[in-house]
Formats: C-alpha cells, structure tokens, sequence
C-alpha cells in the first residue's frame, strides 16, 4: 500500500488500505488488518488539506477516508469521537454543493471540468454520503441505499458463516 511521501503525504497508503479492504475485506465480509491503526491513519490523512480543501477536495480522498472508519466500527469503538467529528464536517461540507437538476461536481472546488456536476461525481458523491449517514448512525434518514460496487453489504458474507458476530455492513446503531 505504500508509504508516506512529502508530496502526497499518506494519500496514496490510505487509497490502498481502501481498495484492499473494499475489493476483499468488505466484499466478503472479513476483519480488516488492524481496524484501530487504519481508522487513526486514515483521520490523519483526514487533515491533510492539500486533499481536503481546495482543488483536492474530490469524493475520492473523502471516500477514502470514510470508508476505513466505516468499516472498522465495525470492529471498534477506539477512534469512534474523532471520526465521528471528522465525517459531520464532511457531510455538512458537501451537502451544500449539490446543483439542482446537475448533481455533485467530483472536485467541487476545483477551477477545471472536475469543478463542473457530472456523473461521476453524482455517483461517488451518493456512495459517499451514505456511508457517512451510515457512520454516524443515521443513514435511513438519506432516503436511498448504494448499489452496485458501492453496496455496503458483502458480496458473500465469509465471516457470517464463520462467526457469530459477522459483519453485516451496515451500522451498529
């Protein structure tokens, strides 16, 4: 997955603990390698605004950041307050930048085509947000549920068959 660099600080690690742990983890219901490490790694790539603020902010990085967090509440309560505050920061930030009748830009703030509504970025941004509401305990009051690659339940639920908690993905709340 990659370390850190001085140009991209852990963007790229925490990108590849999120297609590692959504590809396998989560599509066959499995325990991520250490919840608690992934979900503090991810919060610090979190506050990174080079990929938070600016022409950064895209539903890729914030994806990647909810998505450890989800899916390691589901194992842990450790860094349960700090995700939390995170993922309410980031839902207040994009809901306001929905266009009626365009959808969300990939890159809201971003002064080239990814600034501008598209499919792309409709599609990551609804993923993205439910699994924020998800997150924080309410995603019934999002009206909709992902489909498709972005479905939180597991494609075939490994741990349900061996464990009597398996992971369900979805809240515990």
């Amino acid at each position: 997955m990659g370390l850190p660099t001085p140009d991209e600080g852990l963007l790229q690690p925490v990108n590849g603990y999120y297609r590692l742990t959504r590809g396998v983890h989560a599509q066959f219901g499995l325990r991520p390698p250490d919840p608690d490490g992934a979900a503090r790694t991810a919060l610090a790539e979190g506050a990174d605004a080079r990929h938070f603020e600016g022409p950064g902010y895209n539903a890729c990085n914030v994806l990647d950041v909810v998505h450890p967090l989800w899916l390691s509440a589901h194992y842990s309560d450790k860094t349960r307050s700090h995700g939390e505050a995170w993922t309410r920061r980031h839902l207040a930030k994009i809901l306001d930048r929905w266009h009626d009748g365009e959808g969300f830009a990939f890159a809201p703030d971003h002064p080239g085509e990814a600034g501008t509504p598209s499919l792309q970025g409709t599609e990551m941004w609804l993923a993205t947000i439910w699994l924020m509401a998800d997150y924080l305990g309410m995603s019934e009051a999002v009206g909709y549920r992902p489909r498709g690659i972005h479905r939180p339940e597991p494609a075939i639920d490994r741990a349900a068959q061996s464990s009597p908690r398996g992971f369900k993905g979805a809240s515990r709340a």
